[in-house]
């Protein structure tokens, strides 16, 4: 990407011993039209850039911060349309002739299925099994309160006999 970048703006090849001035200040007139490296050290055989290239560099700086900008927004762009491409040919694949899925898909599907089978079934069974023990304990209540009321019979009509 930044060899394109350095194409674009006519740097093909960039001296890597190059450094920069500090930016605490320092103008060229005060260093003797010797630039500084990170230590203050000054390289003699060098001089400054004079103001136009400053321009220059500036203007090209700020180009190459806009082409990232860019770059970053339609690479976003493009990931989003990716995701929503994969979505929708995803979604109609099963529809597709000529699409054969993995066999291993397949097996995993036929066991969704069955295991989903099995599990409709007990559940069915379990609300089978939860109505007749509502209906039992029902039985067992009404019999309960039976015997209750045949022993309290009883004993009244025992006591009236008596």
């Amino acid at each position: 990407m930044f060899s394109h970048l350095r194409k674009h703006f006519g740097r093909g090849i960039v001296d890597s011993g190059e450094t920069r001035v500090k930016e605490s200040g320092l103008s060229s007139q005060s260093n003797g039209g010797q630039r500084q490296d990170f230590w203050g050290m000054s390289n003699a055989g060098r001089e400054t850039s004079s103001p136009g290239t400053d321009l220059r560099e500036k203007q090209a700086k700020k180009e190459k911060e806009r082409l990232i900008e860019e770059l970053q927004l339609i690479t976003e762009k493009r990931n989003d349309l990716r995701d929503r491409l994969r979505f929708l040919t995803e979604r109609s694949m099963k529809n597709r002739p000529y699409f054969r899925p993995n066999p291993y898909y397949e097996d995993l599907e036929r066991m969704e299925e069955a295991v989903m089978s099995i599990l409709h079934n007990l559940e069915m069974e379990n609300t089978v099994i939860h109505e007749n023990n509502q209906k039992l304990k029902k039985e067992i209540t009404f019999s309960r309160s039976q015997k209750v009321q045949d022993s309290w019979n009883w004993t009244h009509t025992s006591k009236r006999a008596s």
